[in-house]
C-alpha cells in the first residue's frame, strides 16, 4: 500500500452568465417588428407616464429600444467542457509523500460573439503586418438572425454563439513528510495554461468589442485566458509545542513564489498589447486590435507629433523610444516580428509570505474543557520588514496601449505615435503589496 493511482473523466456542462440572455431582451435594437412606433395620439392611457411638465408622453415600457441589437445563435448551447484528472500518490523514501496531478479540459462548446453587421474587408494593412481592415467600420443597416431580417440603425448586431476551440490544464509536484517533532511541511509547484477565445466581460455586445483579436473580430483567434497562474511554487509548514497539559503554541509559516499575481476583477494576471485608436476599421471603440511588435524602423509608420507642452517629438526620437520599450519587456521582446498574442504578457514573479502564531490555554471548570486562543496573523511579513519586499507589479493602461493610432496616409499606410512609457510594470499599489496584521481571540468551550 505505497502507491495509490486515482482519477477520473467526464463531461461538464455549466451556465454562462444569465445577463447575457437578458441582454437580448433589454437590447432589441429599434426594431419596428418588436415595438411599433407610436405617435402620442395612438398611445393607450394606461401607458402614458407624467414627465415631470405636466405633459403625458409613451410609457418607456413600450418604446423601448436599443441603438444596437443583441442575439443569440439558434442552435446556441450551454457551455460545456470534458474534463479528465490523473494523479498519483506515493510513499517516498524518509517517509516522505509524493503527489503528482495531471488536469486537463477540452472545451466542447464554448462561448464566442460575432457582429452580425460588421462589413467584408475591403483591404489589408500594408504588410508586414497583413490584417484586414474593414473600412471604418462601416455595418450594414439589416441583419438576417435565425432566418429572420431585423432592421435597425447600424449600431451593431451582437450575436452569441457557441465554438469547439478552448482547452486548459495543469500539472503539481507535491512533497509531504511529518515530523515526531512536531513539525510538518510540504512544498508544491503548479504550471498551469489556459486558452480560450474571448475576454470575460459583464455585457454581451462588449465581448465582442472588447476583445483583443489579431484578425477577423468574427472569428477570434485562441489566444491565452486571462486567468490561471503560469508557474507556482508555494510552501508552507507547521509547527506545534506543548510547554504544559494547559499551555500550547503553534506556529505555521506559508510562502508563494508566483508568476502571474492574482486576478482581481480588472486583470492584474496577464495583459494584451493593444492600439490605442480602429486600425482595423471594424468600428469597435474599445482598444482591441493588438499591435505589430516591429523588428526595426522601417516596420513602423512613425510620424512626428505635438506632446501636450507643446514640444515636437520627431518620428526618430519616437523610435528610440519604443525600441528601449519593446527591449524592456520581455514579451515584446520575445516576439518582434509578429503581432501580439491576446494576453501573452504575464505578470513579473512576486513572493508572498504569510505568518500565523496561535497561543492556546486550556481551562478546567469540572467535567467542562474550555479553551482560550489568541491568534497574530501578519500577511506578506517580509513588506513588514523591509518595504521593498513583497511588492507586486502590474502594468500601466499607458504600457499595454502604447501606440496611438491617427489615420492613414495617401498610401494607405496607417499613421502612428509612440506615446507609452519607458517600462511596463509599475509597483502595485493594492493590499497584495502591503503587510497587514491580524489579531484575534477566542473562546472555546
Amino acid at each position: 500500500r505505497s502507491i495509490q493511482l486515482r482519477g477520473g473523466t467526464g463531461i461538464f456542462t455549466g451556465r454562462l452568465p444569465f445577463v447575457w440572455i437578458g441582454n437580448n431582451i433589454s437590447n432589441p435594437g429599434p426594431n419596428p417588428n418588436l415595438f411599433p412606433a407610436f405617435s402620442e395620439a395612438d398611445v393607450p392611457a394606461e401607458h402614458e407616464t407624467d414627465d415631470g411638465s405636466g405633459r403625458l408622453v409613451p410609457g418607456r415600457s413600450i418604446l423601448k429600444q436599443s441603438f444596437f441589437l443583441n442575439a443569440m445563435a439558434n442552435d446556441f448551447k450551454w457551455p460545456q467542457v470534458w474534463t479528465t484528472n490523473i494523479a498519483v500518490d506515493k510513499q517516498l523514501p524518509w517517509d516522505i509523500l509524493g503527489t503528482f496531478e495531471f488536469l486537463f479540459g477540452k472545451d466542447l462548446n464554448s462561448v464566442y460573439v460575432r457582429n452580425a453587421d460588421l462589413v467584408a474587408p475591403v483591404g489589408n494593412l500594408p504588410a508586414p503586418d497583413g490584417r484586414p481592415i474593414y473600412g471604418g467600420g462601416i455595418l450594414n443597416a439589416s441583419v438576417i438572425v435565425n432566418g429572420d431580417t431585423i432592421s435597425h440603425a447600424g449600431g451593431g448586431a451582437y450575436i452569441l454563439d457557441t465554438a469547439s476551440e478552448g482547452r486548459n490544464f495543469n500539472f503539481t509536484v507535491q512533497l509531504r513528510k511529518n515530523f515526531e517533532s512536531g513539525f510538518n511541511g510540504n512544498l508544491s509547484y503548479t504550471f498551469s495554461e489556459a486558452k480560450s477565445r474571448l475576454k470575460s466581460t459583464e455585457i454581451a455586445f462588449e465581448i465582442w468589442q472588447q476583445n483583443p483579436i489579431q484578425g477577423n473580430p468574427n472569428n477570434p483567434n485562441l489566444g491565452f485566458s486571462e486567468f490561471g497562474q503560469r508557474h507556482r511554487i508555494i510552501g508552507s509548514g507547521n509547527y506545534s509545542h506543548s510547554w504544559s497539559e494547559k499551555l500550547t503554541t503553534r506556529i505555521g509559516l506559508f510562502i508563494e513564489l508566483a508568476e502571474g499575481n492574482r486576478f482581481a476583477g480588472a486583470g492584474g494576471n496577464r495583459y494584451s498589447f493593444t492600439y490605442s485608436g480602429d486600425i482595423n476599421g471594424d468600428g469597435s471603440p474599445s482598444n482591441n486590435d493588438l499591435i505589430y511588435i516591429p523588428k526595426n524602423q522601417s516596420e513602423i509608420n512613425l510620424v512626428d507629433f505635438t506632446d501636450s507642452d507643446g514640444n515636437v517629438v520627431t518620428a526618430a526620437q519616437q523610435w528610440t523610444a519604443l525600441n528601449a520599450f519593446i527591449e524592456q519587456d520581455n514579451y515584446l521582446s520575445g516576439h518582434r516580428g509578429e503581432i501580439a498574442e491576446r494576453f501573452g504578457a504575464v505578470n513579473p514573479w512576486y513572493s508572498n509570505i504569510d505568518l500565523r502564531i496561535l497561543q492556546d490555554y486550556a481551562l478546567s471548570l469540572g467535567e467542562t474543557s474550555h479553551k482560550i486562543q489568541l491568534s497574530l496573523d501578519i500577511l506578506n511579513v517580509a513588506n513588514l520588514i523591509n518595504s521593498d519586499w513583497g511588492v507586486r507589479k502590474v502594468a500601466t493602461v499607458a504600457a499595454t496601449s502604447p501606440i496611438r493610432f491617427n489615420g492613414y496616409d495617401n498610401n494607405g499606410n496607417p499613421e502612428l505615435n509612440f506615446t507609452g512609457p519607458a517600462e511596463t510594470y509599475i509597483n502595485s499599489p493594492d493590499l497584495f503589496s502591503r503587510w497587514q496584521v491580524q489579531v484575534g481571540l477566542r473562546y472555546y468551550f
